[in-house]
């Protein structure tokens, strides 16, 4: 079952953080730091009507595309986590973290390009 798993990390991304730092000023430094590349499964999601994602049809039609990209767990994604992926900034929505599957994470995430 893990070589399955493996296969179907198919997609390069690149990972980043956000790291937010108090400046001279009072106010936030704002970076995003890269952690490196990892090799994921990104998948489209339908959104179509009835869709758990997007119950509302019209809402379809205005929304950025979603994705649900699944790599091996790491300590250091998840909701201040962004990944590039062939041309897309992918923010996190959501960590989906499986119980049954401890050696996986999967990650609502939204192309914000």
């Amino acid at each position: 079952m893990a070589d399955e798993f493996t296969g179907r990390l198919r997609e390069a991304v690149a990972v980043e953080t956000w790291s937010g730092a108090a400046d001279d000023l009072g106010g936030i430094t704002a970076n995003w730091l890269p952690l490196g590349f990892d090799w994921a499964a990104v998948v489209p999601i339908e959104r179509g009507f009835g869709d758990a994602v997007s119950p509302v049809a019209g809402e379809g039609r205005v929304s950025r595309p979603r994705f649900r990209l699944t790599l091996r767990a790491r300590g250091d994604v998840g909701l201040a986590s962004r990944f590039r992926w062939r041309g897309h900034l992918l923010s996190v929505i959501r960590a989906e973290p499986d119980p049954r599957t401890p050696d996986r994470i999967t990650l609502l995430v939204e192309s914000r390009t």
